[in-house]
């Protein structure tokens, strides 16, 4: 095991604080840096990793281009050991609790970057005839990829301006590490039955809404976008706070509507159920662990004839089959009660449960 420097909880919001955790390395390149299972590549063309030292690389403030050298350098470094430590944090917890590998995930930092225009987002990638935006200029592994931009804007971090670099951001990196575990035990569209070279990177709530869910359990904080979206109320659905008191009433549905927005629903329901675990002497885990069950077991069902596709984007077929895992009595219908509480029942459709949850049906 190598120590590499990256965010670690600690008892607050994201980023954390810099510490250098134990990494099982298997390669460092130049740009890139592989563990098991998860390869992380800088595209950007330069070679922060140069060094044994830069492992151990301070953040930075984030560096970016008004940064002198040395300092970039240093963070575009622990950027590549951050990414590696969280993504392999989260394959760690998903394996060991369901008894499976995941399929090898490759990361790449800097992308989607095109001269002094720098991107600020990230993404979980699958091949696929035509994207929405940010078009690929290289092919995408059939088994997915995460994006993640250089970095365009400044946030507060202890009392000075931090360029707000995505792969630094613990909660992005899980989030969207997440939708690696989504597309491979769930299987949420069913990408499996499509094309390796024609997926769809379409998503629906409830899987947006699970990744946001697993980010705050891996970070140890509801308010996971804090840090960059502090200028957004946290009662506003936009900053995505899983303390906040969503219920299936606040659910939109359609087309048209972000299924980031829909889903900080699900995800604050999952999260009241998880405080209420924690308030009733049950280990908080063992909601996670009933999700990631429930999870294995709706990628273990195939399609049925009609309308199972559209059956698998409802909060209450996920709930349904996380109930059915559960062992313990007691936290099955204290769990059951804590969802119910915000609208969201076994088996339900989203449309019936935001109608009751309106009181229109």
């Amino acid at each position: 095991m190598t120590r590499v420097a990256a965010y670690v909880a600690h008892n607050g919001p994201p980023p954390g604080r810099v510490d250098h955790v134990p990494l099982d390395v298997r390669e460092v390149l130049p740009n890139a840096l592989t563990t098991s299972g998860v390869h992380v590549v800088d595209v950007r063309g330069d070679h922060p990793l140069t060094a044994e030292e830069a492992l151990r690389s301070d953040p930075g403030r984030g560096g970016g281009p008004m940064s002198v050298p040395e300092v970039e350098a240093g963070a575009q470094a622990f950027a590549l050991t951050n990414v590696a430590g969280w993504a392999r944090r989260l394959f760690d917890r998903v394996e060991t609790e369901l008894s499976l590998t995941l399929p090898p995930l490759r990361i790449l930092v800097g992308s989607h970057d095109t001269g002094l225009q720098r991107w600020g987002g990230g993404h979980y990638r699958l091949p696929a005839r035509r994207y929405s935006d940010l078009p690929e200029s290289s092919p995408i592994d059939p088994t997915g990829e995460v994006h993640l931009g250089s970095g365009r804007t400044y946030v507060e971090y202890e009392g000075a301006p931090y360029l707000h670099v995505p792969s630094h951001n613990p909660a992005i990196v899980t989030h969207e590490v997440a939708h690696h575990v989504c597309r491979h035990v769930a299987d949420f569209r069913y990408n499996r039955r499509r094309a390796p070279q024609d997926q769809t990177n379409l998503r629906t709530a409830v899987e947006e809404g699970t990744c946001d869910y697993l980010a705050a359990v891996m970070v140890g904080h509801p308010d996971i976008y804090g840090w960059h979206r502090s200028q957004i109320p946290v009662t506003d659905p936009r900053r995505r706070c899983l303390s906040a008191p969503w219920t299936m009433a606040d659910f939109r549905g359609g087309n048209d509507v972000d299924p980031h927005t829909d889903g900080a629903v699900w995800a604050s329901a999952l999260w009241a159920a998880r405080s209420w675990a924690s308030e009733a002497g049950h280990p908080p885990e063992a909601v996670d662990r009933m999700l990631l069950r429930g999870l294995a077991r709706l990628g273990s069902t195939d399609v049925p004839a009609h309308g199972g596709r559209r059956q698998r984007k409802y909060f209450g077929t996920l709930l349904a089959a996380m109930l059915d895992t559960g062992t313990d009595a007691a936290l099955v219908d204290g769990v059951d009660r804590a969802m119910a509480s915000r609208g969201i029942r076994p088996g339900w459709s989203n449309t019936r449960a935001r109608e009751v949850a309106r009181g229109c049906a």
